[in-house]
């Protein structure tokens, strides 16, 4: 593996955790929740750098159904982290304190919006790119028999996962998040543990991760069948 593969897949699983601390800020606050959100845009803007040639091919080629899919996710993701950086600036209380009372009020409203949102379409921009890690994962030489094993074990442990994380998002109430239904100041059950709620929180991202690399597995196998079809 080349040394800048390496390095993005490290970028890219370090945002990827700190994104999961911040989402419990209930119990991570002030100045270290600021920080963490710092270092996290810092490495959304390397990934960005590394991943430039996206960029330059966007008006290139022809777009199907899955381009465009994938294309409206990283868009949408660019602009509501964008947005999280942006309003957590504004609604700074320690490294940057630049807003007065009417812009902190509207940095923590548009923090709560843009953070919920960011959270969901990284979960679904990793499910887009999930092909990635089974290909590597394939790579790996074992047994057929015991393939097939973990190939079954881990497709139960995904069905768990997505049971789970559908409960987790009811009883989060976390649609009141992502419409701003609540006020900044979210009532959370104070009784879990931070390592608790971060494993919920990978759960919950776990959910919308499979069900979109589902949705893209089918939409692919449905278009090889319509070529099978017309040749």
């Amino acid at each position: 593996m080349k040394w800048t593969s390496i390095i993005k897949i490290s970028i890219d699983v370090a945002m990827y955790l700190l994104f999961l601390l911040l989402m419990g800020q209930y119990l991570l606050r002030d100045a270290p929740h600021e920080w963490l959100g710092v270092t996290a845009g810092i490495l959304f803007i390397l990934h960005n750098i590394f991943n430039y040639k996206w960029y330059t091919a966007i008006f290139k080629g022809r777009y199907n159904a899955i381009r465009i899919a994938q294309t409206a996710v990283n868009l949408l993701l660019l602009l509501t982290v964008f947005g999280c950086m942006l309003s957590g600036i504004f609604s700074s209380q320690y490294i940057f304190s630049v807003g007065n009372g009417g812009t902190i009020e509207l940095g923590r409203f548009l923090h709560l919006v843009t953070t919920a949102w960011a959270f969901i379409l990284m979960s679904v921009h990793l499910g887009l790119h999930w092909t990635n890690f089974i290909g590597i994962a394939q790579k790996i030489t074992i047994n057929p028999k015991t393939q097939i094993f973990f190939r079954w074990f881990f497709r139960l442990i995904v069905i768990f996962l997505c049971i789970y994380g559908v409960y987790l998002f009811i009883d989060r109430r976390f649609w009141e998040e992502l419409f701003h239904l609540i006020d900044y100041q979210k009532e959370y059950d104070e009784s879990k543990t931070f390592l608790i709620y971060l494993m919920e929180s990978v759960i919950m991202s776990s959910l919308f991760t499979a069900v979109t690399y589902y949705i893209k597995k089918f939409a692919l196998y449905k278009k090889q069948s319509h070529r099978k079809k017309t040749d």
